[in-house]
């Protein structure tokens, strides 16, 4: 038996199991009820915010770390430049 079969099988055999039983709190299965709203905690906005910050830092800090990465590579780039007679 092949690996699509035995998935096939194992497939059958989970549809034909009841699903568990399973005590919800009322407020839980409200909101799972009210459709199309979200509710977002004070802590989460917080955190959100903060991600969107910290990205907008991060790239402000790449646009201006690249100048400053071509001006350290090139001396390197020379030296190999210059050295890559020994290599050949």
């Amino acid at each position: 038996m092949n690996i699509e079969d035995r998935l096939r099988a194992w497939a059958h055999t989970a549809l034909r199991e009841p699903p568990p039983s399973v005590d919800v709190a009322d407020r839980v299965v409200k909101v799972l009820l009210t459709e199309g709203t979200t509710v977002v905690a004070f802590p989460e906005r917080t955190w959100m915010w903060m991600a969107g910050l910290s990205v907008a830092v991060a790239a402000a800090v790449l646009v201006a770390a690249i100048p400053f990465y071509e001006a350290w590579n090139d001396p390197f780039i020379e030296v190999v430049e210059t050295i890559s007679w020994v290599i050949q």
